[in-house]
């Protein structure tokens, strides 16, 4: 069964958005990895339709950490909403810190 994320946002956007509130390297470098294997995986497991989507979710997954790392995932709610970025994109990037640091 195929998904299909109608809102996502654009990728410059999403770039943008987390410099914003990152700058030291390894979180933009950390941030550019997870982006690739997001996308990777999409591919791979079917879902090459949405790997934008998932590419997105992967570079904003730890947008909060950088200045927030104790309030990670949590944070990240207040920030990305605060963007207007889709619902469903921060509850995916919320959701990575479930049973750890979130309740998503």
């Amino acid at each position: 069964m195929e998904q299909e994320f109608a809102q996502t946002m654009d990728r410059g956007a999403a770039w943008a958005l987390l410099r914003t509130y990152n700058s030291e390297p390894f979180h933009l470098i950390h941030a550019l990895t997870v982006e690739g294997v997001m996308k990777w995986y999409a591919e791979q497991l079917g879902y090459g339709a949405d790997a934008g989507y998932w590419g997105v979710v992967g570079l904003l997954h730890d947008i909060d950490f950088e200045q927030y790392p104790e309030e990670h995932c949590k944070k990240a709610v207040e920030l990305l909403s605060a963007a207007k970025v889709p619902q469903s994109i921060i509850h995916s990037v919320c959701s990575h810190g479930w049973g750890l640091v979130s309740d998503v």
